[in-house]
């Protein structure tokens, strides 16, 4: 298959063979159940909550992807599933070509292999009563086998000087002897330093001073071009995806509603909800102040309705959108939209 086809197919993956391709996702469904206050009688009432709603997404070797999409749009659960943390519901996740069984344990661990995830918050990230450097270097001897003390060793000290920490400043101290940002850089080691090839990293800067942000930011991209690690970079923030991301993926209420090159769909989006989030980015006026635009993207549709799960808050909608939810379809080379009024003309 010629790289021209893979950008064809780039949503509706099933099984990609002999092709540069790191992870492909097809018709993936995530599903929990959720109890709800039942007024009349105050029962408890089961009802299912679709988190990824039938997604399917190709992601090549080497490449950035930014999930993006306000809380409950499922980008979480999508790169939680992934890496093994969640278990589909339905559908089938396949890593540099092999089918993951959630069931198989050694499935799992050969997942984990290539495959790590950083988490949001670096305050929760580790065990408090465990020193960093044991956690850190905790993946080489569970999932590696490594059991040399000296190799185990050499390798903590790589890692750590990699993501721009000084051994010497870390070794034999807790979580909480250290800062924000030296508690990322440490997940961000403990994710490396099994050597995986894919990377999710989950909102990793937004619980972080504006002032180190840049830094983690600038540490992904170099990881991604140095190393050729695949990165899923899951976000709210589309000033960020532009930032770090190749390819963007804009998700709402479990589908992927846009995709295309980042720089494609922030300055050109096609679906209203994407312009919206784009709208909700702060500015600088001419003066050099802050220009907090109207937010645009608060969760009005709580109504269920069986066509685009978007109509409520769409200022394009028809009667159509009402009745038919759009499928997610090529509109042009490297663009992919599921929506039946676009904002612009392809």
């Amino acid at each position: 298959m010629r790289d021209s086809d893979i950008e064809n197919e780039l949503e509706g993956v099933t099984r990609l063979e002999g092709v540069n391709v790191s992870i492909s996702l097809n018709n993936l469904i995530v599903e929990f159940e959720d109890y709800g206050v039942q007024l009349e009688g105050l029962r408890l009432k089961r009802r299912i909550v679709k988190a990824v709603d039938g997604v399917s997404l190709g992601v090549r070797k080497g490449e950035t992807l930014a999930l993006v999409g306000e809380s409950g749009s499922g980008k979480t659960t999508l790169g939680r599933t992934i890496v093994g943390l969640t278990k589909p519901t339905h559908g089938e996740v396949y890593v540099e070509g092999e089918l993951i069984d959630y069931e198989d344990k050694e499935s799992l661990k050969r997942l984990w292999r290539k495959a790590q995830m950083v988490f949001q918050d670096p305050y929760s990230t580790f065990n408090p009563l465990e020193r960093v450097t044991d956690a850190v270097k905790k993946p080489l001897i569970k999932l590696v086998g490594i059991r040399s003390e000296s190799e185990i060793e050499s390798r903590l000290r790589d890692v750590l000087n990699n993501v721009g920490l000084d051994y010497s400043q870390i070794v034999g101290k807790y979580p909480n002897q250290l800062s924000g940002g030296q508690r990322q850089r440490a997940a961000i080691a403990r994710a490396l330093i099994s050597n995986p090839s894919i990377i999710v990293a989950d909102e990793p800067v937004s619980m972080l001073d504006v002032s180190l942000r840049a830094g983690i930011l600038n540490l992904l991209k170099k990881i991604n071009k140095e190393n050729g690690v695949t990165i899923i970079f899951i976000t709210h923030d589309l000033a960020v995806a532009s930032y770090i991301g190749d390819k963007v993926a804009v998700m709402y209420r479990g589908r992927v509603v846009e995709f295309g090159p980042v720089k494609d769909v922030m300055f050109s989006p096609y679906h209203p909800y994407t312009n919206l989030l784009i709208s909700s980015i702060p500015t600088l006026s001419g003066h050099g102040e802050w220009l907090e635009r109207k937010d645009l993207t608060k969760n009005s549709d709580q109504g269920r309705i069986s066509g685009c799960r978007f109509y409520p808050r769409c200022p394009f909608r028809t009667d159509a959108c009402k009745d038919t939810e759009p499928t997610l379809i090529e509109i042009e080379k490297g663009r992919k939209l599921a929506c039946y009024n676009p904002i612009r003309s392809p």
